[in-house]
């Protein structure tokens, strides 16, 4: 039996196939959240331990799709997992039976290990904004009756939503980048209140180093910040960034850190109370204490990270090429 005991927020992530090796480490993220809840929905045997905030409800694609057919009223398009990004949007439509006692509601991806939200967002969701953030990876919207059909408002005399998901192509809906108009795009033109400031650490993916990409209001896009000579790592739930400023070690904190595209060796415990986030493996690390314990010299090798890269574009070029001969 599902247990609600925290109906603030509820984070929707529906995924199917096998999850990545450092999902334990996701849902170690997820329990230094206890006042935030996750539901998982997926067809995964799901052998993993799951803390109380997180609820498994077993379900297929092919479930999900005749749910929105019939929600929608028109025939969608949904033949693989990866489509459902366009899809993020309307979850809290599609999912509304679950989620009527809560607040808020977000979607998020997997690929991330999340800080202390508690001391990060909540504060934002006191503020009683129909909508936080703007990245794919974890929006935040007033769990509504309005707010949650909010999506499917015209835009410019473009139904988007419809355009998005009667293509198989990835329309990019649930985020603003690159200038497509987006459901960032239809709640801005509707009045709604927004929260656009990028609290995340989202490490570039054409760099091995760890250069941030955010969210830039001003442009609609994400940009690079200059990169930081920088370590990178969660201890007991919080997401940190330190560097030398030349005189001491400056902290900064971040809601979470996104790994997208990644592959992470894990040399870590999930009892670990402290690990360090390098380019390409989570190590056991206590916090430095002084710019010694930081070890400059290090900070920006590139690890496996390029040669992970390569073997993922010659094994993509050698699935087409198979495919074109069958």
């Amino acid at each position: 039996m599902m247990r609600k005991k925290n109906k603030r927020c509820v984070l929707i992530l529906p995924y199917f196939g096998q999850f990545n090796n450092y999902f334990p480490l996701f849902l170690k993220s997820c329990e230094a959240n206890p006042t935030y809840t996750w539901m998982i929905f997926t067809d995964n045997e799901f052998k993993y331990v799951c803390p109380e905030n997180v609820h498994v409800i077993k379900t297929t694609l092919d479930e999900i799709r005749k749910i929105a057919n019939e929600k929608f009223g028109f025939k969608i398009v949904l033949e693989s997992a990866y489509k459902l990004c366009d899809y993020k949007p309307a979850y809290g439509f599609l999912f509304e039976k679950y989620i009527k006692d809560f607040d808020y509601w977000g979607h998020c991806d997997c690929d991330l290990i999340f800080g202390n939200l508690e001391k990060n967002v909540t504060p934002l969701l006191n503020e009683d904004y129909d909508k936080l953030f703007a990245a794919g990876h974890l929006t935040i919207y007033k769990n509504t009756y309005d707010n949650n059909r909010r999506f499917m408002k015209s835009f410019k005399g473009r139904v988007l939503y419809k355009e998005a998901f009667t293509t198989d192509k990835i329309f990019v809906f649930d985020e603003d980048c690159n200038g497509h108009d987006n459901v960032h795009s239809i709640f801005r033109e509707d009045g709604a209140r927004i929260y656009e400031k990028d609290l995340s650490m989202n490490p570039s993916v054409f760099s091995a180093k760890f250069i941030r990409a955010f969210y830039d209001v001003s442009k609609h896009d994400f940009v690079n910040e200059t990169y930081k000579k920088a370590r990178y790592y969660w201890n007991n739930g919080n997401v940190l960034r330190i560097e030398w400023n030349g005189s001491k070690l400056v902290q900064t904190e971040f809601a979470y850190i996104h790994l997208q595209m990644r592959k992470m060796r894990v040399k870590v415990s999930v009892q670990d109370a402290c690990f360090e986030i390098l380019p390409d493996r989570f190590v056991e690390q206590e916090l430095p204490k002084n710019r010694s314990e930081l070890h400059l010299l290090t900070i920006g090798w590139p690890y496996l990270y390029w040669i992970d890269k390569y073997k993922k574009r010659v094994t993509r070029k050698w699935k087409k090429i198979v495919r074109k001969t069958i």
